[in-house]
């Protein structure tokens, strides 16, 4: 990828304090916005969702939180949605850059205007004259698309001069183009100006030659050189869905891919674009998420813990030991004890383990102890900046596998522990501690509480 991807972006081209001054189109201050959705997240019990916006937004550089590809289906058949949605966002002060396709609108005009085409390995072989089609459709559809937002009471501004091509290096594909530079200085302006950049995907050479780009090649682009904390895809499929056409909520690339293609449940196109997702998120320096889902699940998907669509990390592997042999204890035990606020006992790490699933980052890990003949989680801890990005899960999902059953407690006024509701299959409340359990059959219940309950103490100090 060039080098003009990742351009500087100085601080005042995108920064927007609190003081600013608001447009005439955004009348609310910032920091009264701000104040307004936590507000109202804590006013409904959503904690979480309060703490998420915190962390992906106020505390962000709240003018480039987002890349949104919209797909062309999407953009015809969910454009009252998708508009309306992405007004509210710029009274919210969260400013989007969006990037669209328009594939069955380019083939139902060449249709009409009898202009055929061939493939070859699967892509479009485009004529000069086709490019024009094709010029036209994508440009219409941009106007349109800001045209939509703005009715509902929001601004965007159409950029569809952007993307700088040259001729695909298969030259038989016709007026295809590769990528080779954003013009990002319209999209800084619209920002500046409190409208949301709605960037077309024909490319341009430098004689000013109009080439089709593929519009997910283009998104990639903008993410390279943004570093957005999220990058959505909106399909009408709202998400990749497994071989029964259940959307898959979940996916550590890491782990997974490799896997979910060796048995078929994802092929062609969507396998396509996870291996390019996966690329993509391994080119990156920071840690990013995607999310594939609908028009219809978009503001679920930024504001809620959990959306309706499929979730996509890159992810790491967990690494599996047996012994305290071969860990860094003084990188443990910081790990440790920042996660609980305690002090652990000084003889922790004499005390036997079966299992230590670790982050190689040091950033979570869970560590498994035999008490009682029943495999007992004797710690659980993620770093606080990790907990947004699905390390913790991770953990635990290689947990699970290795120990489906398993029981374990954890202090009363510990914050995790509604988590822990959730994962468990049953659970006792007793004053100063709460026992989890998963898939313990009932006679040994009373044994793994009464063991858990027994055990020496692992921290010192007040905290979780």
């Amino acid at each position: 990828m060039p080098d003009r991807f990742l351009p500087w972006h100085p601080p005042e081209m995108l920064a927007r304090g609190a003081g600013s001054t608001p447009s005439k189109t955004n009348p609310r201050p910032n920091v009264e916005n701000y104040e307004f959705i936590i507000n109202f997240f804590k006013n409904i019990g959503a904690t979480k969702e309060a703490n998420m916006y915190l962390r992906l937004f106020k505390k962000g550089n709240p003018s480039r939180f987002a890349v949104i590809k919209v797909g062309g289906k999407t953009l015809t058949d969910s454009l009252p949605v998708l508009s309306g949605d992405l007004a509210y966002l710029t009274n919210l002060d969260l400013f989007p850059v969006i990037v669209h396709g328009g594939g069955p609108q380019i083939d139902r005009e060449l249709e009409v205007r009898r202009i055929g085409f061939a493939k070859k390995d699967g892509l479009r072989v485009t004529s000069r004259e086709a490019v024009e089609v094709i010029r036209e459709v994508l440009e219409d559809a941009n106007r349109k698309f800001v045209e939509a937002i703005r009715v509902q009471g929001g601004d965007a501004e159409g950029i569809r001069t952007a993307v700088h091509a040259t001729r695909h290096t298969d030259r038989e594909l016709g007026y295809v183009g590769e990528v080779s530079g954003l013009e990002l200085k319209p999209v800084y302006r619209a920002i500046r100006m409190d409208r949301i950049p709605v960037v077309s995907p024909v490319g341009f050479d430098e004689a000013g030659q109009a080439l089709n780009v593929n519009a997910d090649v283009v998104a990639r682009g903008l993410v390279l050189a943004l570093r957005p904390k999220k990058f959505i895809l909106l399909t009408e499929e709202g998400g990749v869905r497994d071989a029964d056409g259940k959307i898959i909520p979940f996916i550590n690339l890491t782990t997974d891919l490799q896997g979910m293609q060796d048995r078929g449940e994802v092929t062609g196109g969507m396998a396509l674009k996870l291996r390019e997702i996966k690329q993509l998120l391994e080119e990156l320096p920071t840690t990013m998420f995607v999310t594939i889902t609908s028009a219809h699940s978009l503001i679920k998907e930024l504001f809620t813990v959990k959306g309706s669509g499929t979730f996509i990390k890159l992810g790491s592997e967990i690494e599996v030991h047996t012994s305290w042999r071969g860990i860094n204890r003084d990188r443990m035990r910081t790990l440790i004890e920042r996660s609980f606020g305690r002090r652990l006992v000084r003889d922790y790490f004499q005390r036997d383990v079966t299992s230590i699933f670790l982050d190689p980052k040091y950033r979570g890990v869970a560590v498994m102890r035999k008490i009682a003949g029943m495999d007992y989680l004797d710690k659980f801890a993620v770093r606080k900046e990790a907990q947004g990005e699905g390390l913790g899960r991770d953990i635990w999902l290689a947990m699970l596998q290795k120990y489906p059953k398993l029981f374990w407690r954890s202090k009363a006024t510990n914050p995790i522990n509604t988590w822990y509701f959730e994962q468990s299959t049953g659970s006792m409340k007793f004053p100063g501690w709460a026992v989890f359990w998963i898939g313990l059959d009932n006679t040994k219940i009373p044994r793994a509480i009464k063991a858990a309950l027994a055990l020496p103490p692992t921290l010192v100090g007040s905290g979780k």
